[in-house]
């Protein structure tokens, strides 16, 4: 008989490769679709569709695309075995497809037009609507006749198709769980109301006069939920949710209706629902609570407003309601001028949740200034510190001309995403004075005359117990800045839990070696992580180099995650001879970056995410996308005190899951064994 696996079967030692070894052939009964992530000698998909218990596989170099007029190669591979829906790891050196695999998404799929496979194979054409968390919809795959195995892969034009982007929200959907959100539950709401502010952390919406409602889609039909009115199912909006492009959402809006002048008015709104009159009406929707069969409340709000404008087709009676990310005082004067009542603050990365929250705050227009934007002084005064800030006008970047006002501007600005990271940690200053091109000194402890009110914490150090500062406030922050300390160096462990750090962390510093040598040793970092089962997190480190974080579950010491940063760091220059090394000395690097895992010792620093640095440009340590280090333009001078408030407002905190996806070693290092035994 003719066995589908041979092929794989002959390409693997499945004694050196942790890919599964095919189990008996078994039929599924539900049709299985599963995309990998190859990150091999060059990066590529992996489509695999099951039929009759194995997964027919394509290699797709390009990745997917939502717009029908992308066509992208896709590569017919051997097949292989169900076992593989699931797996993730690395493929050792020398092995068949060497390199990381991991699950980018997986769900079920059908056929169309032509539901026979062995039809749909002879004709070289496979039509099928898939059912995932990134690829939804109608797709083709095409066989060609340039080469052998060739084939295209291409969206279909349907309600999901689109921009060119790679999924059907262009957002992660990881903390979405799969199930229906009741409709009848309670609508999220501000708890108070507040002068007009500037958060690089905040959305600020305008608030809409009319009537607050979900807004329903389903394959059975649309409604607004809530509205309790004769014949309250206005025509346009109707239209608009049946062309929301998905089959099935949940929104948050208001339902508005226009006085003479244009502006939302609830006298008309509410005249229009008791006569019936409802050809005016629209709907505009801030927030999307479902999509399809998935729970988005647990997303960021930030996310959540990008999944809402992707389906939002912004025509006829359903409109989405954008934001301004960070400016308060700008989107005020504007709803000021329209003769609107105020703007919703909304912190970005907040999760939905009923009933009443501090996430969400009421800025009425009696509150706006009339006066210009703040200057870095008047931000300064506008944090209310508990302090005088001094010589605010001191030049700390000379070529930029940037100022230490303009440096306590922004950590006013930034301080709601940075003081989560330097929370609990004794924190050493590196101060200067004079600015960058002056002399520099670190502090260690707190000195004297420090006033009472500033955090500290008693460090056991050669039998005593020192005093160091602990940064826990946004005056603790500003009141570090204005002794000149530019960047901040907190340890990897907090004060309770002195002995286990939070982190195992890799340092990459270049010293003289090119830039691009960095990206490619933080590529195969990566990589080899994500292999042994970890979720690494990457930054810049705001100077040449860059850090690689693994948040650790507690209970790990220093002399652990020093061990285990060592075994990736010379797994890394072995792989890297040519551009990696794990040599202390500069003199002796010969133009290799360095990679540092001497960093996992006790009272060890290394600077926080969104820390300033005392170097030209004014940069900034910048979380990362993983995927960022493929843009050939990417360079640490992109981020400094100027971009930097902007890109959290747009993005939000990329660095989060440092506090919370704790992780453990073990099952990690286990792994890593076999990489440094197999190569």
């Amino acid at each position: 008989m003719h066995d589908p696996l041979a092929d794989y079967r002959q390409k693997r030692d499945f004694g050196a490769t942790p890919e599964p070894a095919p189990g008996p052939l078994a039929a599924r009964r539900d049709d299985v679709f599963v995309v990998h992530r190859h990150e091999a000698r060059n990066l590529h998909y992996d489509l695999r569709l099951e039929h009759e218990g194995v997964l027919k596989s394509w290699a797709v170099p390009r990745g997917f695309s939502y717009s029908p007029a992308e066509k992208r190669l896709a590569v017919r591979t051997e097949d292989h075995p169900i076992e593989y829906e699931h797996f993730s790891g690395r493929i050792p050196k020398g092995q068949y497809g060497a390199g990381t695999m991991t699950i980018w998404d997986r769900g079920t799929y059908e056929l169309v037009k032509i539901p026979s496979w062995e039809e749909a194979l002879q004709k070289g054409e496979l039509k099928l609507v898939m059912y995932g968390r990134r690829l939804r919809g109608e797709w083709h795959l095409v066989r060609t006749q340039q080469a052998k195995n060739s084939w295209l892969l291409f969206k279909s034009k349907d309600r999901y198709s689109g921009p060119d982007r790679d999924s059907a929200l262009g957002i992660e959907l990881q903390l979405a769980e799969q199930h229906d959100v009741d409709a009848s539950l309670p609508p999220m709401r501000h708890r108070a109301e507040h002068a007009v502010f500037r958060d690089p952390t905040t959305l600020f919406e305008m608030e809409f006069t009319g009537r607050r409602c979900f807004a329903q889609k389903r394959r059975d039909g649309t409604a607004l939920l809530g509205i309790d009115a004769p014949a309250a199912a206005p025509p346009a909006v109707i239209e608009g949710l049946a062309q929301l492009r998905c089959d099935r959402a949940l929104l948050d809006g208001v339902l508005v209706a226009t006085d003479a002048s244009g502006r939302p008015c609830r006298t008309s709104l509410e005249r229009a629902l008791a006569a019936g009159e409802l050809d005016d009406l629209a709907y505009y929707a801030f927030d999307l609570l479902q999509w399809e069969d998935y729970d988005l409340r647990p997303l960021p709000l930030l996310d959540r407003k990008a999944a809402l404008r992707a389906i939002t087709p912004n025509t006829g009676g359903v409109l989405f309601v954008d934001h301004v990310a960070g400016d308060g005082p700008a989107l005020l004067q504007v709803i000021d001028d329209a003769g609107l009542p105020a703007a919703i603050g909304k912190r970005a990365a907040s999760p939905y949740v009923s009933g009443e929250s501090d996430d969400w705050v009421r800025v009425p227009v009696c509150a706006n200034e009339p006066a210009a934007a703040p200057t870095p002084r008047r931000t300064i005064q506008a944090v209310r510190a508990r302090f005088q800030p001094s010589n605010l006008d001191k030049v700390y970047w000379p070529a930029e001309g940037f100022t230490k006002g303009d440096l306590l501007a922004y950590y006013a600005t930034i301080a709601d995403v940075l003081l989560p990271h330097l929370a609990g940690r004794p924190v050493h200053f590196n101060r200067f004075p004079d600015g960058i091109d002056g002399k520099s000194f670190y502090q260690r402890e707190v000195k004297e005359g420090t006033p009472d009110w500033v955090s500290r914490a008693s460090v056991p150090h050669d039998g005593a117990l020192v005093p160091h500062h602990v940064i826990q406030t946004r005056d603790d922050l500003l009141y570090a800045a204005n002794l000149g300390s530019i960047d901040l160096h907190p340890w990897l462990s907090r004060v309770a839990t002195f002995d286990q750090p939070d982190f195992a962390v890799i340092d990459l510093d270049p010293k003289d070696a090119p830039w691009p040598h960095v990206v490619r040793i933080a590529k195969a970092a990566g990589k080899l992580l994500r292999g042994i089962g970890l979720r690494p997190l990457l930054k810049t480190s705001g100077k040449t180099g860059m850090h690689i974080f693994v948040p650790l579950r507690p209970g790990y010491s220093y002399e652990h995650s020093k061990m285990f940063c060592e075994a990736v760091a010379r797994v890394l220059v072995r792989d890297l001879e040519e551009i990696a090394t794990v040599e202390r000395n500069p003199a002796n690097r010969d133009g290799k970056v360095y990679v540092d895992f001497l960093q996992n010792r006790k009272s060890q620093t290394i600077v926080p995410p969104y820390s300033a640095r005392p170097v030209r440009f004014a940069s900034v340590s910048a979380p990362l996308e993983w995927d960022e280090l493929e843009d050939g333009e990417l360079t640490p001078r992109r981020f400094t005190l100027q971009t930097m408030p902007q890109r959290v407002a747009e993005r939000g905190d990329l660095f989060h899951k440092a506090l919370t996806d704790q992780q453990d070693l073990l099952p990690a290092i286990a792994a890593l064994e076999d990489v440094l035994k197999n190569g």
